[in-house]
């Protein structure tokens, strides 16, 4: 295994105490800042900027908190749904009248996904089998 495949694939994943109660502030402050949007966009309120930037900027931070453990993440099903996410939010600023619909539809595949059974989501698209990715439930 080389330098950069063990930083980037530690096996076992990277661990810190208190990860699960500092995952579960991101993402409470992540889901206001959603709302706030989601809000914003539907009533075409031209304060959607502090709502858009809280929602990437809380949503980036979660990532990065999910990437510390090991970028195996991003080979999951649950990390494959994190990059769509990402790239329809930040889409959103292009889309007009469609905004509110893909929002809404972000928030359906949210809800849904992360209470889709952790088969699902922890399942390894791709190097299943080589990478031991973090299966931390915070």
């Amino acid at each position: 295994m080389t330098n950069l495949t063990k930083l980037l694939f530690p096996s076992p994943p990277r661990d810190f105490q208190g990860k699960r109660w500092v995952k579960i502030c991101l993402r409470a402050i992540h889901v206001v800042f959603v709302a706030g949007l989601f809000g914003a966009v539907v009533f075409a309120s031209q304060k959607q900027g502090p709502w858009l930037l809280g929602t990437i900027l809380s949503g980036v931070a979660i990532l990065l908190l999910d990437l510390h453990g090991s970028a195996a993440f991003l080979l999951q099903v649950r990390g494959l749904i994190v990059l769509v996410k990402i790239s329809a939010v930040l889409a959103l600023p292009f889309l007009g009248a469609s905004a509110p619909w893909l929002l809404g539809g972000l928030v359906v595949v949210s809800v849904v996904s992360s209470h889709a059974p952790s088969r699902f989501r922890y399942f390894m698209l791709l190097g299943a089998g080589r990478i031991v990715p973090s299966e931390d439930r915070g």
